[in-house]
């Protein structure tokens, strides 16, 4: 278990899904050893439209969760994440062995269903024990840039900045090789972005880099749809989109 935990918003079965993950636990302990997945389940007692808990309710499970993660570290049972949708939550952990399922048992019925909530304890059976981790959990490239896109917004929103109002947005790209860059430029011009700058010769990295900008606003959703744009085009020609800088508009 590691102090790098993020979150990102994604659809899970046509129902809106919030997915809690410890970036680097596979840093942290040695995986091998953890071949037993197993997931506490239980009903939210007032979900919002949207399918997540109420404020009050969300830092109540917090502590509960809190609670569990702690008693389940001390026998060797590591959560790696939680996932949030359609009215429920679940709880995944990693284990040594079958048999720790019912510490798992135990202590969730002393902490979840002694505070009145509906719980489902059941083992994930994969052929790669991690692959759930890996495949499921941990965040794509678009989620990364999701939260790598709120921790930027955060720190304009403490600026005071106007975060609806259009300015000039810099994006960074790598690609491989030239042809990709160029061919990669063609594409995303037309989508309204100029070419602020790129490279003849690779860089240090070993790669092509090239600077696109365009006036957008750079609120979440705004923010998220314009990155999301640029690393669809960028897959097309094995780039890798590498983030965006944006001056600060001060609220009138």
């Amino acid at each position: 278990m590691s102090d790098n935990w993020n979150f990102y918003i994604d659809e899970l079965d046509g129902n809106l899904a919030s997915f809690v993950v410890d970036l680097d636990v596979t840093e942290e302990i040695n995986i091998k050893k953890y071949n037993w997945l197993f997931t506490v389940k239980l009903t939210i007692k007032s979900p919002t439209e949207l399918g997540f808990p109420e404020e009050i309710e969300d830092e109540l499970l917090g502590e509960l969760e809190y609670d569990v993660m702690e008693k389940l570290y001390v026998e060797d049972i590591i959560q790696v994440g939680r996932l949030t949708t359609n009215g429920t939550r679940e709880f995944f952990y990693y284990a040594k062995k079958e048999k720790q399922i019912k510490i798992i048992d135990k202590q969730a019925l002393a902490i979840f269903d002694n505070n009145k909530y509906e719980t489902e304890i059941s083992s994930i059976e994969e052929e790669e024990p991690w692959s759930f981790y890996y495949d499921f959990l941990y965040p794509n490239e678009y989620h990364l840039q999701q939260m790598n896109n709120r921790d930027l917004v955060e720190l304009l929103e403490q600026e005071n900045d106007d975060l609806e109002h259009p300015r000039e947005i810099q994006h960074w790209i790598e690609f491989q090789t030239l042809k990709d860059l160029k061919a990669f430029e063609q594409d995303i011009i037309k989508e309204g972005f100029k070419t602020q700058d790129f490279e003849q010769e690779k860089n240090e990295e070993g790669t092509f880099s090239i600077t696109i900008i365009r006036e957008d606003g750079v609120d979440y959703e705004m923010i998220d749809a314009v990155t999301y744009l640029i690393i669809e085009t960028a897959q097309k020609y094995h780039g890798e989109y590498d983030g965006w800088e944006s001056p600060v508009v001060l609220k009138k």
